[in-house]
């Protein structure tokens, strides 16, 4: 009998893994968040009712009692809904890397299925965009978190949702109000200093003028 997978990672124009992971954590999305050299990437693998061989739900999909379990709108096992809301946070929007995938279906062995990728803009799903190619382009461990071949329990930098605290998210509210103070200190230090030279100038061209 075949197991099936199902898992999707997201990826983020943002850099810092543990900020997406508290902002995830805040909206309720039970997932794990890593950071790569293309930018922090959600991932979740969701669990897939498995059946006999010729059972023909694996045709027609889950029943409707065992479909309630599942990737409900909203919940943490719809890529889509997570996507949607995390691409509210950019005008740059989200990727959405999505996968179904079988695992020895009795007539070939290794690994089959499909990777499809979208964009997410605005909290709504845009065009379907080529997965082989985006991902070519991508850090590795990407394809191979999509692909099954990466354990993300070995992989340094993963951050689970589940286990940020009220500590943990306090402290990252903190660090993202001292970085958004700090760069409007900065704004308003240029701007003082835009000021300040301007000044200088005009006193100066109105002592030429003067003389």
């Amino acid at each position: 009998m075949a197991r099936r997978l199902s898992r999707y990672a997201i990826l983020t124009p943002f850099s810092k893994a543990d900020v997406v992971a508290g902002i995830c954590a805040i909206s309720g999305f039970d997932v794990k968040v890593m950071e790569s050299d293309s930018g922090a990437v959600v991932v979740r693998e969701v669990a897939v009712p498995q059946y006999d061989e010729w059972d023909i739900r694996n045709i027609t999909g889950p029943d409707a009692d065992e479909a309630e379990g599942g990737e409900r709108p909203g919940s943490s096992d719809s890529g889509s809904s997570v996507a949607a809301s995390l691409s509210r946070l950019s005008r740059y929007g989200v990727v959405l890397f999505d996968v179904r995938l079988a695992d020895g279906d009795g007539f070939e062995e290794g690994v089959s299925g499909e990777v499809k990728a979208r964009r997410f803009q605005s909290g709504r799903s845009g065009e379907e965009l080529s997965s082989g190619l985006l991902l070519n382009g991508l850090d590795p461990r990407i394809e191979a978190f999509l692909l099954g071949e990466l354990d993300l329990s070995e992989e340094e930098g993963v951050i689970a949702t589940s286990g940020l605290s009220k500590g943990d998210l306090a402290r990252l509210a903190f660090r993202g109000r001292a970085r958004r103070d700090g760069a409007g200190e900065e704004a308003g230090n240029r701007r003082a200093s835009d000021g300040s030279e301007a000044s200088r100038s005009e006193t100066a061209s109105g002592g030429e003028e003067g003389q």
